[in-house]
C-alpha cells in the first residue's frame, strides 16, 4: 500500500512540473512593453539614430531575445543587449558612402525626419523564469529622439533680408565663457544643397561639417563662434536656387553674406578671422562669396566644390584648401581647371594626392606633411571615392581644422 501511495505521489508531482506547474502564460507584448527611448548620434555621413531602447515590465531571459525579434523602420538592427527588464537595439551606423565608394541619394526628405523611431517587436520574448512569453508582433513609435549634446547648444534662427523678404536659416554657436569679454573667430559652414528643405537645423544633419566644430575636443583647442546656414525649401521656391547654373551671383547668396554680417556685428566676432567651411554647393557659395567680398573670409576650406572659380586673382587674397575626389567628374574636372595657375606656381599651392584607401591615421599625417610643405594654399586630390566620401574625409582631419584657424 505504501509503495502504491509512493508512486501516486510520484505521478502527480511529475504531472505538477510537466502540467499545470510548467504552462507558460503568453501575453501581449503591447501589454509588457512599456515604454521606449530612442537615442542619436552625428556620423561623418550624417545624422542617424543609434540605438533604441525598449523598457518591460518584466526582467526578460535574455537566451530569448534575438537580433530577428526586432525591427526598426528604414534602419537595420545590429545587435541587441539585455538588461533587466531593458532590451537596447543597437543600430547599424556604418558609413553608407563607402562600401562601394558611390554612395547613394541622401535627402532630408519632410518636417518628420530624425523625429522619432518606429519599433516592431516581430517575434517572442520570454520573462526570466519562463513562465510568460511577451508575444508579438506589435509596432511602438518613440514620443521623440533625444538628439546628441551638441545639438543642444546650437541655437535656431531665421535671418529675414530687409530689401527681399527673403529669410534664411542658420544654427548658431557661442563657446562657453562667452561673457568673458574677447573676441573670437567664426566658423561660417555652408552644407550640401541636399540640406536645402525645410527641415530645421538641416545644416547640422548632413554630416559633421558644422558640428565638428562645436565639439568639446575642438572648442578646448579653438573656441569660436559658428554660423551653420541652412538655404530653405520654400526659399529656393520664391527666389530660385542658392548657385545659379551659370555659377553668377544670386539674391541667396547676398542674404546669406548680409545674414554673417548681420551676426557678427551683433556677438563678439574677430573680423579678421572669419573662416569657410563648405561642401558641394555650400563650397562654391563660400567662393562666390570670397570672389564679390574678398577681404570677408582669412580662409577657406571648400570640399569638391560644384562650380568653377572664375575670378581667381580675389581668391588669391584668401588661404584656400581645397579637397576633391578623383571620380567626383564635376568637382575634379573643375578645380583642375580653375586651380592649374596656381598648381603651377609652387609658392602659391601645393597639390598632393591621396589614397581613398588610407586609414584615419594615414589621412591626419597625409594632412600634416601637406601643411609642413608651408604653401599659403593647398589642393588634394582623393584617388578615388565618390563626393560624399570625400566630406567624410575631410571633416574627419583634425590638422586641416588646426590649419584653417591658423589662418
Amino acid at each position: 500500500m505504501l509503495s502504491r501511495l509512493l508512486a501516486m505521489a510520484f505521478c502527480l508531482t511529475v504531472a505538477l512540473d510537466f502540467g499545470f506547474a510548467a504552462k507558460v502564460r503568453e501575453v501581449p507584448a503591447e501589454v509588457g512593453l512599456v515604454g521606449i527611448d530612442a537615442e542619436s548620434a552625428m556620423f561623418n555621413d550624417g545624422y542617424k539614430v543609434s540605438k533604441v531602447t525598449l523598457t518591460y515590465k518584466k526582467k526578460l531571459d535574455p537566451s530569448s531575445v534575438t537580433v530577428d525579434d526586432y525591427e526598426v523602420k528604414g534602419l537595420q538592427v545590429e545587435s541587441v543587449e539585455v538588461k533587466g527588464t531593458k532590451v537596447t537595439i543597437n543600430i547599424n551606423c556604418s558609413n553608407v558612402w563607402y562600401p562601394e565608394r558611390k554612395g547613394y541619394k541622401y535627402e532630408l526628405e519632410n518636417d518628420t525626419f530624425g523625429k522619432y523611431a518606429i519599433v516592431t517587436q516581430k517575434g517572442d520574448v520570454t520573462v526570466s523564469g519562463g513562465k510568460e512569453i511577451y508575444t508579438g508582433p506589435y509596432t511602438i513609435t518613440s514620443p521623440k529622439i533625444n538628439e546628441p549634446r551638441v545639438f543642444k547648444e546650437f541655437w535656431d534662427k531665421v535671418y529675414v533680408d530687409l530689401k527681399t523678404d527673403m529669410e534664411i536659416r542658420y544654427a548658431a554657436f557661442t563657446p562657453a565663457n562667452y561673457d568673458k569679454g574677447w573676441e573670437y573667430p567664426v566658423i561660417v559652414y555652408i552644407p550640401d544643397s541636399r540640406a536645402t528643405t525645410n527641415v530645421s537645423r538641416a545644416s547640422l544633419l548632413q554630416g559633421v561639417g558644422g558640428s565638428v566644430w562645436a565639439s568639446k575636443e575642438e572648442q578646448g583647442k579653438h573656441q569660436c563662434i559658428i554660423i551653420a546656414v541652412q538655404y530653405p525649401k520654400y526659399t529656393e521656391k520664391a527666389y530660385g536656387p542658392l548657385i545659379a547654373e551659370d555659377g553668377g551671383w544670386t539674391p541667396g547668396l547676398e542674404a546669406i553674406y548680409q545674414l554673417v554680417r548681420k551676426e557678427i556685428s551683433t556677438s563678439r566676432a574677430d573680423r579678421s578671422r572669419i573662416y569657410a567651411v563648405g561642401q558641394g554647393e555650400g563650397a562654391a557659395a563660400n567662393l562666390l562669396i570670397g570672389q564679390k567680398y574678398p577681404d570677408f573670409y582669412a580662409a577657406q576650406v571648400a570640399i569638391s566644390p560644384i562650380f568653377e572659380i572664375k575670378d581667381m586673382e580675389a581668391i588669391r587674397l584668401q588661404k584656400l584648401w581645397v579637397m576633391v575626389s578623383s571620380k567626383d567628374s564635376q568637382s575634379y574636372e573643375a578645380m583642375e581647371k580653375c586651380l592649374k595657375p596656381m598648381i603651377g606656381e609652387p609658392n602659391l599651392m601645393c597639390k598632393e594626392t591621396w589614397s581613398v584607401d588610407n586609414s584615419a591615421e594615414e589621412f591626419e599625417q597625409a594632412a600634416k606633411d601637406q601643411i609642413a610643405k608651408n604653401s599659403p594654399n593647398n589642393y588634394t586630390v582623393i584617388d578615388g571615392g565618390c563626393r560624399e566620401y570625400t566630406w567624410c574625409i575631410a571633416h574627419d582631419i583634425e590638422a586641416i581644422r588646426d590649419w584653417l584657424t591658423a589662418q
